[in-house]
Parts: structure tokens; C-alpha cells; sequence
């Protein structure tokens, strides 16, 4: 907007409800948290969506990648298709 210099807060015009963010990571999950403080939570949820206007936002980390089985992977999957199924249909 005209005279804007950034000091205001971003309209959130997105017209999505939801999200849902799928992450993979080679990282074990204690160590993402207490080493790194699991920064993609903040951006994805807090710098990203909340500004675009999508208020519900959920996350699912998948890791260790590297190390699971192909049974792990395809409990993964379901995984994405449940929280999928509950939340957008």
C-alpha cells in the first residue's frame, strides 16, 4: 500500500483453511528440537501461513529418514493419508 513502510502487519488473503506441512529429515527428533529448536515449525507456521490468513496449521516431521525400513515408509504413508483425510475432506 501507498506510504507502507513495513511496519504493519500483512492482510492474510490465502483462502485455505487449512495446512498441512510434510517434512523429511535425516536428523533424530530429540536432537532437532533441543539442538536446533525444530526451526521449520516456526517458519512454516508463525513467518509463512499465519500471515497468508491459514489458521489451521498442522505439521508431521518424518525422520529418520535414512534409516527406515520400507514397513516404516508405508506406515508413513497411511499417516499422510489419515491426517489428509481428517482435515481436508
Amino acid at each position: 500500500l501507498e506510504g507502507d513502510k513495513g511496519e504493519g502487519v500483512p492482510i492474510g488473503l490465502l483462502k485455505a483453511k487449512a495446512a498441512i506441512i510434510f517434512n523429511t529429515s535425516n536428523t533424530p527428533e530429540t536432537r532437532e528440537k533441543e539442538t536446533f529448536g525444530d526451526p521449520l515449525e516456526n517458519i512454516w507456521k508463525k513467518c509463512i501461513l499465519e500471515f497468508c490468513g491459514v489458521k489451521t496449521v498442522h505439521r508431521r516431521m518424518f525422520n529418520v529418514l535414512i534409516a527406515s525400513t520400507p514397513q516404516r515408509r508405508r506406515t508413513w504413508l497411511k499417516e499422510v493419508e489419515a491426517l489428509c483425510s481428517g482435515t481436508f475432506f
